[in-house]
């Protein structure tokens, strides 16, 4: 199954249609850069593949640069399985910029609204403190990610919202169904 939104995910989505490009416009962040590029043809078996064809499935992906290419290190929101993904063509090196707050990304398909894309870094700590280093934790099963600084939990189903109305930092995802842009 791709992940793209349900019937009634695209039926919650039609007010926001409606809306002006820049109400929707405000929903992504643009305090921090992204630009990250996944080209699932040339990784077929990879998780984060698999979490673009299953609704609830998210991975945490840090990127590094190992060597001259880059490294993507993975954990699926299972909390056990770990990959390690070495981007070794010059075009997919070429794709990956600026990632985010601290270099990690949350990738995976809500049950909901489709791709979607999130910062790895807790937003209020980010916002409070002079340092970038907030990682967030799975929670819940995987359908949640935590901060142990304030404690936090953000919901991954539902726009990365937390308890009180906080979200988490969004980037805009295009996937085609072999390519995924994250900026």
């Amino acid at each position: 199954m791709k992940c793209k939104a349900s019937p009634l995910g695209r039926m919650a989505l039609l007010p926001l249609l409606l809306l002006s490009c820049t109400a929707d416009d405000s929903r992504y962040t643009t305090d921090y850069t992204c630009a990250f590029a996944f080209d699932t043809k040339l990784h077929v078996t990879s998780m984060l593949t698999r979490a673009l064809d299953n609704p609830g499935m998210f991975v945490a992906v840090d990127v590094a640069k190992e060597r001259g290419v880059f490294k993507l290190s993975m954990e699926q929101n299972n909390g056990t399985d770990r990959e390690t993904v070495y981007l070794t063509t010059e075009e997919e090196n070429r794709r990956i910029g600026n990632v985010g707050a601290n270099s990690g990304l949350i990738v995976g398909c809500t049950s909901f609204n489709g791709p979607a894309a999130f910062d790895r870094q807790c937003p209020e700590c980010l916002a409070s403190h002079t340092t970038r280093s907030f990682p967030l934790a799975w929670a819940d099963n995987g359908r949640a990610v935590t901060c142990a600084t304030c404690k936090r939990v953000y919901q991954l189903n539902y726009n990365g919202s937390a308890g009180d109305g906080k979200r988490l930092i969004e980037y805009r995802v295009r996937y085609d169904g072999t390519l995924l842009v994250v900026n």
